[in-house]
């Protein structure tokens, strides 16, 4: 069964705006809607190798920060915004995010000081 993701974004400047719109189409998805607390590494179940991640997206209330593949020596350490979202697309000319341990991520961990909601959105080609 296809599943499609479609992300969105829009430059405006007054009634000047450039919208944008990437779909992609895998196989499996891997989402996650989260209630925080005050937390230090709470796990987050993801999984993937490098050549089989379509697009990542995720969304904070709070800034806050996810390590990968460890929570004391993380393989990337990617530091999200509040409500600026972090968003990779395969094909779309940006480096694959994840570097470290040949590029596959076997979990991930959110560190955050203040209440927050993070949504992560994940679409894999297996």
């Amino acid at each position: 069964m296809s599943i499609t993701h479609t992300i969105q974004e829009i430059w405006g400047a007054g009634s000047n705006q450039v919208p944008v719109q990437v779909t992609k189409s895998g196989s499996v998805e891997q989402n996650s809607s989260l209630t925080l607390g005050v937390v230090t590494n709470q796990a987050v179940d993801l999984q993937w190798a490098q050549a089989k991640l379509l697009s990542i997206f995720i969304k904070t209330d709070v800034d806050c920060t996810l390590k990968i593949n460890s929570s004391g020596s993380p393989t990337d350490t990617i530091t999200l915004a509040a409500g600026n979202p972090f968003v990779w697309v395969k094909g779309s000319g940006v480096p694959y995010p994840f570097t470290g341990t040949a590029g596959a991520v076997t979990t991930a961990f959110v560190t955050t000081t203040v209440a927050t909601n993070v949504e992560i959105r994940v679409l894999l080609d297996l």
